[in-house]
């Protein structure tokens, strides 16, 4: 029982290490340029983080994505600003406080957003092309129960 306690620790470790590496390789800047650049988008690496978290989150005040992001109000709102102007979130009242705005993605920030995800995708393709499918479907499975087990748990 103790070995098998051991070896499970280890793999926890590894899984813990190779996530790290993960995390670190998906938000460095270096990755989200090259997805930027990979979508065709035109959209500067805080504006496509604001678009991504208002797509998780919509509808959403700025102040309550800030403090999900744990960042200042005040860094959301020029980012805020110009992806509205492009058309890409639109703000509303908040119906529980007619003082407040929410933000919410619109149909063309939709659009932008599959765009990032694809070339995300793409992004991530590049890196397993000489795995074999089976490989891929197993860590997409794994991937899938972790990623199951986090939402459970938030």
């Amino acid at each position: 029982m103790e070995r098998a306690s051991k070896s499970r620790e280890e793999a926890v470790g590894r899984v813990s290490a190779a996530l790290a590496t993960v995390g670190n390789w998906m938000f460095a800047p270096s990755t989200r340029r090259r997805i930027m650049a990979a979508s065709g988008l035109e959209l500067s690496l805080g504006d496509y983080t604001v678009l991504a978290q208002i797509s998780l989150h919509a509808p959403v005040r700025l102040s309550a994505l800030a403090e999900l992001m744990d960042v200042d109000k005040s860094t959301l709102s020029p980012p805020a600003r110009r992806l509205e102007s492009r058309g890409f979130i639109e703000r509303q009242s908040d119906p529980d406080d007619g003082r407040a705005q929410l933000v919410s993605v619109t149909r063309a920030g939709k659009l932008a957003i599959r765009e990032l995800w694809k070339a995300r995708a793409s992004t991530v393709a590049a890196l397993i092309e000489d795995w074999d499918p089976a490989e891929i479907e197993d860590l997409a499975a794994g991937l899938a129960a972790f990623a199951a087990a986090i939402k459970k748990n938030t």
